[in-house]
């Protein structure tokens, strides 16, 4: 893989070198939507994994996203493993399987935008907590470079546009959460 910053990119390289397959963990399985089909963690490799975040991030946050293949089948893919979600599943067979395969870590401490939107670090929200919201369940997010859709988003009270957030300021108590009501 080239030596990139951004995840967006690194999936775009993993796609164009045959790992067009997404995968996420469901019910401690490597699962796939398209296949509608689990996989236990002995019918799967990993080729490469990657992790990107965050010099605020300690370094264990952030996303990671690793390229696999299902040995059976001979499908490529990728999972993308946002804000270290992995870490949480209480299963040791799982979190095993991902941590023995971390590559290395990319800071993106320069970048100015994430998905496309604006980043907003934790120095900047410290500035002023009360400017920025957290949207959950709003129709109108953008689009997820991923072809999912977004759960939540950060929101510019004062500018009026979508922001994307540093891990530490969604762990911020601080930060309000605005649920959408229809």
């Amino acid at each position: 893989m080239n030596d990139t910053e951004d995840l967006v990119a690194a999936v775009a390289d993993l796609k164009d070198r045959g790992y067009g397959h997404e995968f996420r963990i469901k019910n401690k399985q490597l699962f796939s939507d398209k296949l509608d089909k689990g996989f236990g963690m002995g019918e799967f490799t990993i080729d490469e994994a990657y992790g990107f975040s965050s010099i605020e991030d300690d370094g264990t946050e952030g996303e990671r996203l690793f390229a696999v293949t299902l040995t059976k089948e001979n499908i490529k893919g990728y999972l993308v493993d946002a804000y270290a979600g992995i870490e949480t599943i209480e299963t040791d067979e799982v979190r095993e399987k991902f941590d023995a395969n971390n590559a290395h870590i990319h800071y993106l401490s320069d970048a100015e935008t994430k998905y496309g939107l604006p980043r907003v670090k934790k120095a900047e929200f410290n500035q002023d907590p009360d400017r920025y919201i957290l949207r959950v369940g709003f129709p109108d997010f953008p689009a997820c470079p991923f072809g999912n859709s977004f759960e939540a988003l950060g929101w510019d009270k004062q500018d009026k546009h979508y922001v994307w957030f540093v891990t530490s300021i969604i762990k911020d108590d601080r930060l309000v959460r605005e649920q959408y009501k229809k």
